[in-house]
C-alpha cells in the first residue's frame, strides 16, 4: 500500500520539476556569458490540466510563455541588441519546455504559434 501513494506523487513532481530545469537550462544556453543564469528558473505546474483537451493545452502553453518571459527578463524592443537576446532566450526556453513535456497537442500548438509569428 505504501508504494501506491509514492507512484501518485511521481507525475506531480515530474510535471513541475522538468519545466523548472528546462526553463533554467534554456536561459543558460541563450546567455552563456551571464553569471548565475542557471539559477534563473520558474516552476510551471500542469498537474491540474488534461492535455487531451485543447482548452487545457492552450492554458499550459500560456503558462509556458509567461514563465519563459519571466525567466528571460523582457527588454523593450527599442533596445535592439538586448531585445534580440531576450527573444532568443524566450524561444529557447519555450522550445525546450514544449519538447520536454512531449505532448503531441502541445507541440502542434507550438508549431502553429511559431509559424504565425515567423
Amino acid at each position: 500500500m505504501n508504494s501506491l501513494p509514492n507512484r501518485s506523487l511521481l507525475p506531480t513532481l515530474t510535471h513541475t520539476l522538468v519545466l523548472l530545469l528546462a526553463v533554467g537550462s534554456a536561459m543558460a544556453l541563450s546567455n552563456p556569458g551571464t553569471a548565475g543564469a542557471a539559477e534563473e528558473s520558474q516552476t510551471v505546474s500542469y498537474q491540474d490540466l488534461d492535455l487531451t483537451r485543447p482548452a487545457d493545452v492552450r492554458v499550459l502553453y500560456h503558462r509556458l510563455q509567461r514563465a519563459a518571459s519571466d525567466v528571460c527578463d523582457p527588454v523593450p524592443a527599442m533596445e535592439l541588441a538586448r531585445h534580440r537576446a531576450f527573444e532568443q532566450c524566450y524561444q529557447a526556453a519555450l522550445d525546450q519546455a514544449v519538447m520536454q513535456i512531449n505532448a503531441p497537442q502541445l507541440l502542434a500548438l507550438h508549431h502553429a504559434e511559431s509559424a504565425a509569428k515567423g
